[in-house]
Protein backbone atom coordinates (compact mmCIF):
# COMPACT_ATOMS: atom_id res chain seq x y z
CA UNK A 1 0.00 0.00 0.00
CA UNK A 2 1.11 3.46 -1.36
CA UNK A 3 -0.44 5.62 1.04
CA UNK A 4 -0.39 5.92 5.06
CA UNK A 5 -3.55 6.38 6.60
CA UNK A 6 -4.43 9.51 7.79
CA UNK A 7 -7.18 8.19 10.33
CA UNK A 8 -8.34 5.52 12.89
CA UNK A 9 -9.91 2.65 11.43
CA UNK A 10 -9.10 3.60 7.98
CA UNK A 11 -6.92 0.81 7.21
CA UNK A 12 -6.62 -2.30 9.92
CA UNK A 13 -4.02 -5.21 8.85
CA UNK A 14 -5.19 -8.72 9.56
CA UNK A 15 -2.70 -11.69 9.99
CA UNK A 16 -3.42 -15.16 10.24
CA UNK A 17 -0.67 -17.77 10.82
CA UNK A 18 -0.47 -21.30 12.87
CA UNK A 19 1.09 -21.36 16.03
CA UNK A 20 2.68 -23.93 18.26
CA UNK A 21 1.38 -24.17 21.51
CA UNK A 22 1.73 -27.14 23.97
CA UNK A 23 -1.16 -29.45 22.64
CA UNK A 24 0.24 -29.12 18.46
CA UNK A 25 -1.24 -26.27 15.94
CA UNK A 26 -3.28 -23.29 16.81
CA UNK A 27 -4.64 -20.75 14.86
CA UNK A 28 -3.81 -17.33 15.98
CA UNK A 29 -5.00 -14.36 14.11
CA UNK A 30 -3.37 -10.56 14.74
CA UNK A 31 -4.61 -6.70 13.71
CA UNK A 32 -3.06 -3.88 13.59
CA UNK A 33 -4.71 0.03 12.67
CA UNK A 34 -2.73 1.34 10.05
CA UNK A 35 -2.50 5.05 11.72
CA UNK A 36 -2.48 4.45 15.17
CA UNK A 37 -0.07 1.16 15.03
CA UNK A 38 -2.93 -0.04 17.53
CA UNK A 39 -2.97 -3.86 18.40
CA UNK A 40 -6.26 -4.92 18.72
CA UNK A 41 -7.12 -8.56 20.70
CA UNK A 42 -5.96 -10.94 19.13
CA UNK A 43 -7.50 -14.54 18.57
CA UNK A 44 -6.05 -17.71 19.45
CA UNK A 45 -8.25 -20.81 18.26
CA UNK A 46 -7.11 -24.43 19.67
CA UNK A 47 -7.69 -25.74 16.16
CA UNK A 48 -5.87 -24.32 12.84
CA UNK A 49 -8.83 -23.53 11.09
CA UNK A 50 -9.92 -20.24 9.90
CA UNK A 51 -13.72 -20.14 10.53
CA UNK A 52 -16.63 -17.61 10.49
CA UNK A 53 -17.10 -18.16 14.06
CA UNK A 54 -13.34 -16.93 14.51
CA UNK A 55 -13.18 -14.24 11.88
CA UNK A 56 -16.32 -12.95 13.95
CA UNK A 57 -14.48 -12.77 17.44
CA UNK A 58 -11.64 -10.88 15.40
CA UNK A 59 -14.53 -8.43 14.51
CA UNK A 60 -15.63 -7.86 17.12
CA UNK A 61 -12.62 -6.84 19.02
CA UNK A 62 -11.58 -5.06 16.31
CA UNK A 63 -15.28 -3.18 15.76
CA UNK A 64 -15.77 -2.97 19.55
CA UNK A 65 -14.74 1.16 19.80
CA UNK A 66 -15.64 1.55 15.79
CA UNK A 67 -18.09 4.60 15.21
CA UNK A 68 -19.01 5.19 11.99
CA UNK A 69 -20.00 8.79 12.86
CA UNK A 70 -16.65 9.59 13.52
CA UNK A 71 -14.20 6.92 11.88
CA UNK A 72 -14.68 6.18 8.05
CA UNK A 73 -18.23 3.99 6.96
CA UNK A 74 -15.81 1.80 5.41
CA UNK A 75 -12.96 0.31 7.07
CA UNK A 76 -10.56 -1.27 4.22
CA UNK A 77 -8.88 -4.60 6.25
CA UNK A 78 -5.89 -5.68 4.36
CA UNK A 79 -4.93 -9.29 5.04
CA UNK A 80 -2.54 -11.62 4.54
CA UNK A 81 -4.58 -14.58 3.97
CA UNK A 82 -5.52 -15.64 -0.02
CA UNK A 83 -8.68 -14.25 -1.29
CA UNK A 84 -8.89 -17.66 -3.42
CA UNK A 85 -8.74 -19.66 0.07
CA UNK A 86 -11.13 -16.92 1.91
CA UNK A 87 -12.48 -14.56 0.28
CA UNK A 88 -16.24 -16.15 0.31
CA UNK A 89 -15.45 -16.67 4.03
CA UNK A 90 -15.26 -12.97 4.66
CA UNK A 91 -17.86 -12.15 3.14
CA UNK A 92 -20.41 -14.48 5.17
CA UNK A 93 -18.59 -12.21 8.26
CA UNK A 94 -20.33 -9.18 10.71
CA UNK A 95 -17.25 -6.98 8.55
CA UNK A 96 -18.67 -8.24 5.29
CA UNK A 97 -19.59 -4.55 4.09
CA UNK A 98 -16.38 -3.30 5.05
CA UNK A 99 -14.10 -3.62 2.27
CA UNK A 100 -11.04 -6.23 1.53
CA UNK A 101 -8.03 -6.32 0.24
CA UNK A 102 -5.80 -9.56 0.29
CA UNK A 103 -2.34 -8.34 0.17
CA UNK A 104 0.14 -10.37 1.91
CA UNK A 105 3.48 -8.18 1.56
CA UNK A 106 1.43 -4.81 2.54
CA UNK A 107 0.44 -7.22 5.65
CA UNK A 108 3.69 -8.54 7.04
CA UNK A 109 5.57 -5.05 6.24
CA UNK A 110 2.75 -3.03 8.33
CA UNK A 111 2.88 -5.35 11.20
CA UNK A 112 6.52 -6.64 10.82
CA UNK A 113 7.30 -5.09 14.17
CA UNK A 114 4.24 -6.65 15.88
CA UNK A 115 5.30 -9.95 14.57
CA UNK A 116 8.78 -9.95 15.59
CA UNK A 117 7.53 -9.13 18.98
CA UNK A 118 5.97 -12.31 19.40
CA UNK A 119 7.18 -15.59 20.75
CA UNK A 120 5.70 -18.04 18.94
CA UNK A 121 6.47 -20.76 16.22
CA UNK A 122 4.49 -19.13 13.71
CA UNK A 123 3.84 -20.53 9.98
CA UNK A 124 2.31 -18.67 7.15
CA UNK A 125 -1.30 -20.38 6.53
Amino acid sequence: MKKKPGKVYERVYVHAAKVRIRKGWALMINSIDGYSQFAFEAVLNETPQVTVEVLNQLFDNILKNYKPIFHPKQIVFITSLPEEEYGQLFMKTKAAHHRFVYNREATLNAMKELLGSLRFEMVEL
